[in-house]
């Protein structure tokens, strides 16, 4: 081991003092490049942007909850219209003594309109009154072969007739197929 080490002193002393200092701060340098390398590659966070990718994740996450606790809210009103309760979007203290045909308007038959009854809806005028999205849930609360119906022009459609348009109205459901436009 004593020729090991003379040895190397010996190669040391034939370059000069120079060379053999340039070459140690060339390995070191290189074993410090080497070092920072490896440490880049089995480092957890090889992308230097995680923290923006953080900051997203969390956003996407407060977002989830907030939609989270909406549908949440949602699936309770869904439960009490499907439980049997009115929905209670139109007021009524008590069923009139004369009832609309809400059959007159496109799309709307005898079924449904016993639906729209059984919720309030009496006449052309509530039914004008009554959001689109509120005859939507009716149709869904009643079951699979109501959600195909669509009532959209429903509202519009009972407003003419609230209003004795029937002119205007049956030229418009000439152009209406089923309640929905053409």
């Amino acid at each position: 081991m004593n020729y090991l080490v003379s040895g190397l002193f010996s190669a040391a002393d034939s370059y000069g003092k120079g060379t053999a200092t340039v070459e140690i701060i060339v390995m070191l340098l290189v074993a410090f490049i080497l070092g920072y390398l490896l440490r880049m590659f089995l480092s957890k966070d090889k992308d230097p942007d995680c923290s923006i990718w953080e900051d997203k994740y969390a956003k996407l996450e407060n977002q989830f909850k907030i939609l989270e606790n909406e549908r949440k809210q949602i699936q309770i009103e869904l439960e009490k219209c499907q439980s049997g309760q009115k929905l209670g979007f139109v007021s009524r203290s008590s069923e009139p003594a004369k009832k609309d045909d809400l059959k007159k308007v496109e799309g709307i038959g005898p079924k449904i309109e016993q639906l729209l009854y059984a919720e309030g809806i009496y006449t052309w005028n509530d039914l004008a009154q009554t959001k689109v999205e509120v005859i939507q849930m009716i149709l869904d609360k009643a079951g699979p072969r109501y959600r195909m119906h669509n009532p959209g022009t429903w509202p519009e459609q009972a407003r003419m007739a609230a209003e004795g348009k029937w002119d205007e109205l049956e030229k418009w459901q000439d152009e209406l197929k089923g309640g929905r436009k053409a």
